[in-house]
């Protein structure tokens, strides 16, 4: 009975798939010429693919790798030397204050809000990676979730000196067993453009008295969704993702992650970070760049970022004297800040650090371009209720 019903499911996702490809484009009034490429190209994905990670169809075996315990301890102390705690924190004051045009040595109360979407498929680790980062980083209790069905908010603070972090995940459910592609993009778009409308009623309210403004204006407080963490797997890169991260990037920063990073061996990492790169350049799809204006230049074991490869867990295990969150297997335990393990530390670090205020500065142009397209529809709506009223009017004084 469970067979047929999922049988059923996916018939009915598979039937749908014809009509989530045309998502990207809108109505064909609005397609650029530029995109007409996409459909031609999404067709031709799995040649694409199969020429290029041959290597990658079959079954993918975990990391085999045999370290000692000794080997282990020591990569964990260095791991932890270079990401000594508050040391991202620091280079976030540092550059909020140079941004601010305030010296380092003035000392102002400073309020950060970041806000981060999770998205991507079903069973992709993305709760598991929300709790982990908030209870190590944060040390916001949290447990592990059950699948995730609805639009979820859960959030952590840091306060260091004279700066307060406020970051707030939003987690979403996965498209494929829940949602289509077509209702799950619906879903995640209605929701940025609900925080953008909420931010901008908040900016009007102020001007409305001079109460509202001394109340208002003193706030920092920031809604809008400031970067997007999509998820991906291998062995190969589904069209769905490439459509979906066509859709996203043009309302939110997008970051990819790769994620389930303990099932690939490292050049199947490499190949797959490639691989992904390279598709995202042919279709034309506008991510988040993560550059760094200063000396930070930690680099990672698998090759360019992003993407990012990263595993989630919540289990701890110890190691020697010290406790980490990881995944044990056959050879070993498999640590997921490790920098020998996955990308992890180094995305935390640099999201704090270094990305942090440019994704809230690039939200601003996201957001006020959305504020201008949402006029210039408001506009021609507008128009064609005055030209639909003035057909009438000619129509009946004939």
């Amino acid at each position: 009975m469970q067979d047929f019903k999922r049988t059923k499911l996916e018939t009915s996702y598979n039937s749908q798939r014809t009509e989530d490809f045309s998502i990207i484009n809108g109505p064909t009034g609005t397609i650029k010429q530029s995109d007409h490429k996409f459909d031609e190209q999404a067709s031709e994905t799995s040649e694409y693919q199969e020429n290029k990670s041959s290597s990658l169809k079959q079954p993918l075996p975990i990391i085999q790798q045999d370290i000692e315990k000794s080997e282990y301890e020591s990569q964990i102390v260095e791991s932890l030397g270079d990401s000594y705690p508050g040391s991202e924190i620091q280079a976030l004051i540092e550059q909020k204050k140079q941004r601010d045009h305030k010296p380092v040595l003035v000392i102002t109360q400073i309020q950060i809000y970041l806000n981060i979407m999770v998205v991507g498929q079903s069973g992709l680790g993305k709760s598991t990676f929300i709790d982990v980062i908030l209870k190590k980083k944060f040390g916001t209790g949290q447990i592990l979730r059950d699948s995730t069905l609805q639009i979820q908010e859960i959030s952590g603070q840091i306060t260091a000196n004279d700066l307060t972090l406020n970051i707030k995940f939003i987690d979403t459910p996965g498209f494929r067993h829940q949602y289509s592609l077509r209702s799950w993009l619906k879903l995640l778009c209605g929701h940025i453009r609900s925080q953008f409308n909420s931010y901008q009623q908040r900016q009007n309210q102020q001007y409305e008295s001079k109460e509202k403004f001394q109340q208002l204006s003193q706030q920092d407080l920031d809604e809008r969704v400031h970067v997007c963490f999509y998820f991906f797997s291998g062995p190969r890169i589904q069209t769905e993702d490439l459509q979906a991260l066509k859709k996203i990037s043009g309302l939110v920063n997008v970051i990819p992650i790769l994620a389930k990073g303990d099932s690939y061996t490292k050049n199947e990492i490499i190949q797959l970070k490639q691989q992904f790169n390279d598709l995202i350049n042919d279709y034309h799809i506008d991510l988040f760049k993560c550059q760094c204006n200063n000396n930070f230049n930690e680099k990672s074991q698998f090759g360019p970022t992003p993407p990012y490869v990263i595993i989630s867990s919540v289990e701890q295990f110890q190691v020697g004297n010290h406790l980490i969150y990881g995944r044990k297997f056959p050879w070993g335990i498999c640590d997921i800040f490790n920098p020998q393990h996955s990308d992890l530390a180094i995305l935390h670090k640099s999201l704090i650090g270094h990305y942090c205020l440019e994704l809230i500065r690039l939200t601003d142009f996201l957001y006020n371009n959305y504020v201008q397209k949402e006029k210039q529809k408001l506009k021609m709506k507008q128009q064609n209720k005055t030209w639909l009223a003035y057909l009438i009017s000619y129509i009946f004084n004939l």
